[in-house]
């Protein structure tokens, strides 16, 4: 049984002091590498804690210095990034075999909370409950990382308002979300506003077809500057927890062409997306073309589409108009991870 239900309650107890207690060090199954040294091996963690770790490594860093590692599982799946946490660690001794390193936690981690998950992370034992909680610990540091002291109320998310199927959504969000960023310069610097992060952690949640989720990932990344004090996407994620699986099908596909012809011409005013009927059933897998013409109506209404359907005439219908406006293409680019401003 994964020991989730453990961090759940400390969360739920976040903001109460705790009686301080010893430290106990524990043996690992742990490696770790030099994550800004990709010619690094991974180097045996003889015993890790809280505080800190002991690495048996020939190098000898001098004292005092900050090294970037990747903590990882011994023997997991080359390039597995579900079973690595990166982390900042101090030099703090030297011995015969290795060197002792002090971790150094992002500003607003409560060290109560890294107790809890790493210790998990240690003890347990079936690979499913070493992932999740791999993935939580990831999870809680990218937060902690984009919000600092504010990043509680997202973290709450995770240990109390969601159940286990939003929780799991939130993840994969947020570690898409953490992807993205790492091909970016400065991703270390990324910061983000925290009511926009726990805003856009609580409704993507409640996503559960994959490309509304990668929508949702695009917006958590460009969200995400180096000042963090961006708040612009609040108005997009109004706009997307509200649109369907089969919405989002057909807003993604209108938005790929729109931008697939701009790219050629640049010129929007004059592109227009029309499918037939049988484009629409193939894109939806919807028959119903009364119903389909619902769904292009609510992109319509909520200002992401430019045309309505028409439901004034019995005739049979003949094209599907599913020109994205100004606004959806906008949507789009930020669901993308593009950082640019509305029009």
């Amino acid at each position: 049984m994964t020991k989730v239900n453990e961090w759940k309650r400390w969360l739920r107890r976040i903001g109460y002091p705790e009686q301080p207690r010893a430290e106990r060090r524990i043996p690992s199954g742990f490696a770790a590498r030099q994550a800004n040294n990709p010619a690094s091996k991974p180097s045996t963690i003889r015993n890790i804690g809280s505080g800190g770790l002991y690495l048996l490594t020939e190098e000898r860093w001098p004292l005092g210095e900050l090294i970037p590692l990747t903590l990882e599982v011994e023997g997991s799946p080359e390039n597995r990034s579900e079973y690595q946490i990166a982390v900042q660690a101090r030099v703090v001794w030297h011995d015969e075999d290795g060197v002792g390193l002090s971790f150094v936690l992002p500003t607003g981690l409560d060290p109560d909370l890294w107790d809890v998950l790493l210790r998990n992370v240690i003890v347990l034992t079936d690979p499913k409950d070493v992932l999740y909680t791999f993935r939580m610990l990831r999870t809680v540091l990218f937060l902690s990382r984009l919000c600092g002291a504010e990043a509680n109320e997202a973290i709450l998310l995770l240990g109390e308002e969601l159940d286990q199927p939003g929780t799991e959504n939130a993840l994969e969000i947020a570690l898409g979300a953490e992807k993205l960023l790492a091909s970016e310069p400065g991703a270390d610097r990324m910061r983000a506003h925290p009511r926009v992060v726990a805003s856009l952690l609580k409704y993507g949640s409640w996503a559960h077809d994959d490309l509304t989720k990668q929508l949702w990932i695009g917006l958590l990344a460009s969200s995400c500057t180096v000042e963090g004090i961006d708040e612009s996407n609040a108005v997009f994620v109004d706009l997307l927890v509200h649109v369907t699986p089969i919405q989002s099908r057909i807003f993604v596909t209108a938005c790929k062409k729109v931008m697939e012809v701009m790219s050629e011409t640049r010129d929007l005013p004059s592109v227009r997306i029309i499918f037939t009927p049988e484009e629409m059933v193939r894109l939806t897998g919807i028959y119903d073309l009364s119903r389909l013409g619902v769904d292009i109506a609510y992109l319509f209404n909520s200002e992401l589409l430019e045309k309505v359907f028409d439901f004034t005439s019995y005739i049979p219908t003949e094209s599907f108009d599913i020109t994205p406006s100004r606004l959806g293409l906008e949507l789009y680019k930020r669901c993308q991870g593009r950082r640019t401003q509305p029009h």
